[in-house]
């Protein structure tokens, strides 16, 4: 027993010593040893934790060409079996030869832009329906059908990104142009007597265009007013609160649209509202008014600088439209309102 011991340990050192040999001579062969050895760990590893290895494709191609032009590949692949192999194959086979579809079946879904080109188109024309939409995309070379269209139009009312009806912005851009707003504001004088201060707005160019004082707004001194106002302004739209004065009178009668704001609504008429402030925080707030002379007189002097000289910051320029060239060389003069509160400052030409 001992002897036969003795001569498989001086197999193997012969054996390790052969290889020894081959790996020192000849460099081809350890590496085929080293990719064996770690063949085997691999194969030892998978097994014993229960795991498939993972391939890549073209791995996998590599190993089917190798199956199909090695003679007995199994004595060299031990990662795989015959089986998995052979099933691979099969696989690769049957679905090189299955029929494809060049896309899935059903209508394309519309793309994000179309839809948003959608929504641009109804959000600029607020009249146009499905169908209108529709043809002006055909224009457009889009083939969409109206219920499509209908379906989108549909998303953005539920999203809240089409209103369902008109907008107060809306309007008031579209007919800016002969759009007014009136409204009242109250003085207190120093003998506790409350004066009522009626302006007619222009909204395109922010200019007062007409005022007028009182003590008792009744429906006369609107009369008064508003037949002035008629024949400069024929057929022009007129923005009102809901006050009993104003909401209540003949707008009819004077070639007037009148358009009232809704209740509690202050913003849908934020032009005259913010004209009021702005008086205020100008002019009003540094007088004691003792009269009804005075506030005339007062409320004219800042109206005069408020629409000639007085830049408005919302749109970039005078109000009255007509501005003073630009004179670049010459002396600095001041020209003063309300005995000196403001000033314009201009150059004087020679």
């Amino acid at each position: 027993m001992k002897t036969a011991t003795s001569i498989l340990n001086l197999f193997l050192l012969l054996y390790r010593c052969l290889l020894l040999y081959l790996n020192t001579k000849y460099s081809g062969f350890s590496k085929i040893n080293l990719i064996l050895v770690e063949n085997q760990a691999f194969h030892r590893y998978y097994e014993q934790h229960g795991l498939r290895l993972p391939l890549l494709p073209y791995e996998k191609q590599a190993v089917h060409e190798c199956y199909a032009i090695t003679k007995n590949p199994s004595r060299f692949f031990t990662l795989f079996t015959p089986e998995t192999i052979l099933k691979a194959w099969k696989n690769a086979i049957a679905k090189h030869w299955t029929h494809k579809p060049k896309r899935k079946p059903g209508r394309p879904r519309l793309t994000k832009a179309i839809m948003l080109l959608i929504l641009t188109m109804k959000l600029d024309n607020f009249t146009w329906g499905s169908r209108r939409i529709r043809d002006e995309l055909a224009n457009l070379i889009i083939k969409v059908s109206h219920e499509t269209v209908c379906k989108v139009l549909h998303h953005y009312r539920k999203t809240g990104d089409i209103k369902p009806t008109l907008s107060w912005k809306r309007f008031i851009s579209a007919n800016i142009g002969s759009l007014f707003a009136c409204d009242f504001l109250t003085v207190t004088t120093f003998c506790l007597i409350t004066y009522y201060i009626f302006f007619i707005m222009k909204l395109e160019t922010r200019e007062i265009v007409q005022f007028g004082i009182t003590d008792h707004p009744n429906r006369l001194f609107l009369k008064n007013q508003f037949t002035e106002f008629e024949y400069k302004y024929p057929g022009s739209y007129l923005i009102h609160d809901n006050s009993g004065e104003l909401k209540w009178f003949p707008y009819t009668e004077y070639n007037i649209k009148a358009v009232s704001i809704a209740p509690y609504s202050p913003n849908m008429n934020a032009y005259a509202e913010r004209f009021v402030r702005t008086i205020r925080q100008d002019c009003l707030n540094f007088f004691i008014i003792f009269g009804y002379e005075q506030l005339r007189r007062i409320v004219t002097e800042y109206l005069d600088y408020y629409n000639n000289y007085r830049p408005h910051q919302s749109i970039k320029r005078i109000p009255n439209g007509q501005s003073n060239p630009i004179i670049r060389t010459g002396e600095i003069k001041k020209k003063a309102f309300l005995n000196g509160l403001h000033h314009h400052y201009y150059r004087e030409t020679a």
